[in-house]
């Protein structure tokens, strides 16, 4: 068990006077519960992306730091980045994807105003120009990703393309309606008022964090990945290659595949994102305008500097799903799993550090016992119901370390209020809200909630646990998933993490006439029987030849 605070990284200023809240103080700033899965990894994104910075260090060129750039980090410097805006574009997009109660006015005369000059640009034969605009709008609303229930302006688009990477604009309709301005021109005018976009609500610090993890990760001390990876390969030899062990050579994989996420540049589709945003030079310019009054830089927050661990696991698994040759949509896609996995891991590993409570075997000192979706014996469902109870126990108790409290005592809001707002935000129930809406926890509603593998999450397994092409046996692939999330499907590991929970051994919760996870991964084409004793799980996408999507988006 470790004692006191955690160290962060960077070592901001600000921590010790405005982090009182435990769970922020434990656990980093921030996850949230508001935030959901593609939100953040559309933050994550954007910090990968957009224009950053270390203020004392200069300009970062590229996806992440430098080694330099790393190894010069200031300790007390924070990482700025600053993602655009592009009010038009999401007006024009998002407008008529947005309840009707929310759409202000102003909002609906400015967005006949940009149909209009969408109108007057488009050439046609036959004269259908209306239609072809309906058509890009449909086109364009198809890229709605969250925030359905928002306004336009607060809802993020699936991140098809860098193009798409916005930042947080929400607006300000109580501002709106005390002083009603005169028209769109007149709210864009005196934009920081009738708009906010640093308020994080949304798009909440947690893709910050993950990215934070990253760099953490690549700058723990000399002989750290060394002496942590030989601990995992005393479980698991080959878990972890020779090039994943060298943290300068995960940065580079990690650069290279960063740069092209989103798969070759599709100059058409980029080209009518920056037409549709651009329909309006006046909007485009107040906003430049009123952010450059502050330079439009977000300043991320920090981590715990021990959680270089989980973070050093997610830049290895980061580097298979890049690697690997897949649609640009299915590595997206694997990408949501991914930050909302490494969230749940994150919890868990920080508070099994800080509770004073028996740990797990493995690793992280936690386990998880999962769960197929249908079919699962009593024994096994009602062990993986206990499992979740013991895992939400242990958060709850991590927060209430003698440190933690000592510290939450030392501010200006009540310790009640901030224990009231770490569990149901930041701690347990943000485990129980994220894990719900990956799938990972079910059911979504009412008792017996338990740890629940599924179709997409296990694909993400396959492509994360296994470089690309490669094949393990099914026995080494139980191992992984244990090492990397403490997911404990069956054998000593399903033993073990019932033990960890307090139930007393029952060999009723192991599989019986056949594993369910071998049904699992048989049905997704991804394990192989060469005989009845031996079976091969096989990441069935080769390895992308660098260069050959092209140089980015």
């Amino acid at each position: 068990m470790t004692v006191g605070l955690p160290e962060p990284f960077p070592c901001l200023p600000t921590i010790e006077e405005e982090d009182r809240n435990p769970a922020i103080r434990l656990f980093g700033k921030r996850f949230i519960a508001e935030q959901g899965a593609l939100e953040l990894l559309v933050e994550f994104l954007s910090v990968v992306c957009c224009e950053k910075q270390i203020s004392t260090v200069g300009l970062i060129y590229g996806p992440l730091p430098s080694r330099d750039a790393l190894v010069a980090w200031p300790r007390s410097a924070p990482l700025q980045y600053r993602p655009p805006v592009k009010l038009n574009l999401k007006l024009f997009a998002l407008l008529g994807a947005s309840p009707v109660h929310t759409r202000h006015p102003a909002h609906m005369e400015h967005y006949e105003s940009l149909t209009r000059r969408l109108e007057s640009m488009i050439k046609m034969n036959g004269g259908r120009v209306r239609e072809a605009v309906e058509w890009l709008e449909e086109l364009m609303a198809g890229f709605q990703g969250a925030g359905s229930s928002r306004t336009w302006c607060a809802q993020t688009f699936f991140p098809v393309s860098r193009g798409l990477l916005t930042q947080e604009t929400l607006w300000n309709e109580t501002e709106a309606r005390g002083h009603p301005a005169t028209d769109w021109l007149d709210y864009v005018g005196d934009f920081l008022r009738y708009f906010s976009v640093s308020r994080h609500r949304f798009l909440a610090r947690g893709g910050e964090l993950l990215y934070l993890q990253l760099c953490n990760a690549l700058t723990a001390p000399p002989g750290s990945h060394a002496h942590f990876v030989d601990s995992l390969r005393q479980c698991e030899p080959l878990c972890v290659s020779r090039g994943e062990e060298d943290p300068a050579e995960l940065q580079r994989v990690l650069q290279h595949g960063l740069s092209n996420v989103f798969g070759r540049p599709n100059g058409a589709f980029d080209a009518l994102i920056d037409t549709l945003d651009g329909l309006d030079p006046h909007t485009q310019r107040a906003v430049a305008s009123a952010r450059g009054k502050d330079d439009g830089w977000l300043a991320c927050e920090w981590c715990p500097r021990e959680s270089w661990k989980e973070g050093y696991l997610f830049a290895i698994e980061l580097s298979r799903v890049l690697t690997a040759r897949l649609d640009p949509i299915e590595r997206l896609e694997s990408l949501v799993v991914s930050c909302a996995l490494q969230v749940l891991r994150s919890l868990c590993a920080q508070s099994a550090r800080y509770v004073e409570m028996d740990p797990a075997e493995g690793p992280w000192e936690y386990a998880w016992v999962m769960t197929p979706p249908e079919g699962a014996s009593a024994p096994l469902r009602m062990a993986s119901q206990r499992n979740l109870q013991v895992v939400q126990r242990m958060i709850y108790q991590a927060l209430r370390g003698d440190a933690l409290v000592t510290n939450a005592h030392g501010g200006p809001v009540s310790v009640d209020r901030l224990y009231r707002e770490a569990d149901t935000r930041y701690g347990h129930k943000l485990l129980l809200n994220l894990g719900k809406k990956l799938g990972l926890i079910a059911p979504k509603r009412g008792r017996g909630a338990r740890f629940v593998m599924t179709d997409e999450v296990l694909r993400y397994l396959v492509l994360a646990l296994l470089r690309p092409g490669e094949r393990c046996t099914y026995d080494t692939f139980l191992r992984r998933l244990y090492l990397h999330y403490g997911m404990a499907i069956e054998e000593e590991y399903l033993d073990g993490a019932a033990a960890w929970s307090g139930l007393a051994p029952n060999r009723t919760m192991q599989p019986g006439k056949g594993s369910w996870l071998a049904g699992m991964l048989r049905a997704g084409g991804f394990l192989t029987e060469l005989s009845d004793a031996c079976a091969v799980v096989r990441n069935p996408y080769e390895p992308e030849v660098e260069g050959a999507r092209g140089g980015g988006a």
